[in-house]
C-alpha cells in the first residue's frame, strides 16, 4: 500500500446516502470541478460527525484518532486512493507522483 500526499486544495466530505438510510456517500471536493463521488460505506456516526463538513484530504489520510471507525475509514481511503487518482485524473494534484510506476511515496 502506498501513502499519497495531495496539495492542500482537495477536501473530503461525507453525506447521507439518498438510496440507503444506513450508508454514507463520500465525496472529494475538487476546485473547479465541484463534488466528485468517491465511494459508499456503512453509516458510522463517528465518521459522519467528523466529515459532514469538508476536511482537507491530507488530514484524513494522515490523521490518527482513538476511534476505530475513523481508523478503518482512513485505512480504506488509503487503499482506494491510487484508484481514485487515476479515475478522477488527479495526477497533477498529487505531491511526488511517479507516473511510471503508478505509485507515490512520501517520506
Amino acid at each position: 500500500m502506498c501513502k499519497l500526499s495531495f496539495k492542500n486544495n482537495i477536501y473530503f466530505v461525507a453525506k447521507r446516502s439518498e438510496k440507503n438510510r444506513n450508508k454514507l456517500d463520500y465525496y472529494l471536493v475538487i476546485p473547479g470541478r465541484g463534488h466528485e463521488y468517491a465511494f459508499t460505506r456503512d453509516f458510522k456516526s463517528g465518521c459522519y460527525q467528523a466529515y459532514k463538513k469538508p476536511v482537507l484530504l491530507n488530514k484524513v489520510l494522515h490523521e490518527r484518532k482513538p476511534n476505530t471507525a475513523l481508523m478503518n475509514l482512513k485505512k480504506y481511503v488509503n487503499y482506494i486512493m491510487p484508484y481514485l487518482v487515476e479515475y478522477l485524473n488527479l495526477e497533477k494534484l498529487v505531491s511526488n507522483w511517479k507516473s511510471k510506476s503508478g505509485y507515490a511515496y512520501v517520506a
